[in-house]
C-alpha cells in the first residue's frame, strides 16, 4: 500500500554542493542542493536557485561558477554557507576555507572540498520562483589522495565520503556501502530474462 503525499520537492539524497560565484574580493558562496549532471556532450551541470539570492546576481554578471562538493565531515560549514546571505559576510572567512584559483575560469574553487568543477553559464530557465542555470562544465578537480593508486582515473568514492543532503526531512547524510557497478549489476537479470 503507497500514501500520496502530493506534490513535492522530496528526493534524496542528493548532493550538498557549495556553489562559488564571482571574483577577487567578492566572492560568496552558496550551499545548493537543487544540482544535477543535465547532459554529458558537453559535460554539463543544472543548478537551481531563488530569484532573490545574492549568487545568482554573481552568475548572471560573470557568467561562471565553479561547484564544490564537500566531504560528510563539513556538513555544518555547508549548512552556514546556506543559512547566512554573501551580501555583507565573507562566508570564506567565516568557515576557514580556502578560495583556490582555478585553472579555465576566474570563479575560485574551494581547497577543502575534494571534488572541484569549473562551469560556464551556457543558459538559464525560469522556474517560477527559481532559476535554474545549466553550465558547461570545463574542468574538474579532484584531491590527489581521492583518487585510486591503481588507477588514476577512478575516483575512490568512500576517500571523497561526499556529503549528501535529503530534501523534505532536511537532514545531512555521508554515503554508505558500495552496491554494485552501474551498467553491470542488472546484467545477472538481463541474462536470465533472455532465456
Amino acid at each position: 500500500m503507497k500514501r500520496q503525499l502530493g506534490p513535492s520537492d522530496a528526493f534524496f539524497p542528493v548532493p550538498a554542493a557549495l556553489i562559488v560565484s564571482g571574483i577577487e574580493d567578492k566572492v560568496n558562496i552558496i550551499t545548493v542542493a537543487w544540482i544535477g549532471i543535465v547532459g554529458s556532450t558537453p559535460p554539463t551541470v543544472g543548478i537551481s536557485l531563488e530569484k532573490t539570492r545574492y549568487s545568482l546576481e554573481i552568475i548572471r554578471k560573470s557568467k561562471e561558477f565553479t561547484v564544490n562538493i564537500p566531504s560528510a565531515d563539513c556538513f555544518r560549514e555547508t549548512d552556514y554557507c546556506g543559512l547566512v546571505t554573501g551580501r555583507n559576510r565573507n562566508k570564506f572567512d567565516d568557515i576557514g576555507f580556502t578560495p583556490n584559483k582555478s585553472s579555465r575560469v576566474n570563479t575560485p574553487i574551494i581547497e577543502e572540498c575534494p571534488y572541484n568543477m569549473e562551469c560556464r553559464v551556457t543558459q538559464e530557465i525560469v522556474l517560477g520562483d527559481w532559476v535554474l542555470i545549466l553550465g558547461e562544465i570545463v574542468e574538474t578537480h579532484i584531491d590527489v589522495d581521492k583518487v585510486s593508486p591503481s588507477n588514476r582515473a577512478k575516483i575512490d568514492i568512500p576517500k571523497v565520503n561526499p556529503l549528501v543532503y535529503c530534501a523534505e526531512v532536511r537532514e545531512y547524510w555521508a554515503l554508505g556501502k558500495r552496491l554494485g557497478r552501474g551498467f553491470h549489476a542488472g546484467k545477472e537479470i538481463l541474462q536470465r530474462t533472455k532465456k
